[in-house]
């Protein structure tokens, strides 16, 4: 866990503010879906990237007028080695995965508006996904995401 909090935490904030009044151009850091809900068995992961997102945004509005973009990316479930690694090589099962060249396309694209944004979520399912929690309680949230988990978790299970 702690490895997990100084990874997502601690050396995006080190290497951030390491370099941050020298850079020019674009800063992309990448968040997740899952920091915008409370995801049960999952929650030391969507905290740090809930912290990501908030402290790209913040960024987003220091850097204005500097010649720094700043955005805060939220990608999805993605094909890459990300479950194997996790431990769940099965954890993606069912769930619709975007591809890296969908996620960079849908960075890329919000960079290049004329105004952008100071985060996007990738994929339209994820997008949707996030907009629950703004418009539930916090507790309805936690319950509803809790409910998924423990839906998840048994479908996983194999039969006998």
């Amino acid at each position: 866990i702690q490895q997990e909090i100084n990874l997502n935490v601690a050396s995006l904030v080190d290497v951030t503010r390491a370099f941050i009044g020298r850079l020019t151009g674009v800063l992309v850091n990448v968040a997740s879906s899952l920091g915008y809900q409370p995801w049960p068995n999952a929650a030391v992961y969507g905290a740090t990237k809930a912290f990501v997102l908030n402290f790209t945004e913040a960024l987003w509005q220091e850097s204005r007028g500097t010649g720094l973009r700043v955005l805060a990316l939220s990608p999805g479930p993605t094909r890459t080695e990300f479950f194997d690694t996790a431990g769940s090589d099965d954890m993606a099962r069912g769930v619709r995965l975007q591809t890296p060249a969908q996620v960079v396309t849908t960075a890329l694209r919000t960079l290049d508006r004329r105004n952008p944004p100071p985060s996007v979520v990738s994929g339209t399912f994820n997008w949707v996904m996030t907009l629950t929690s703004r418009f539930t309680t916090r507790r309805a949230n936690v319950l509803a995401f809790g409910a998924m988990t423990q839906w998840q978790m048994r479908s996983r299970q194999p039969s006998h």
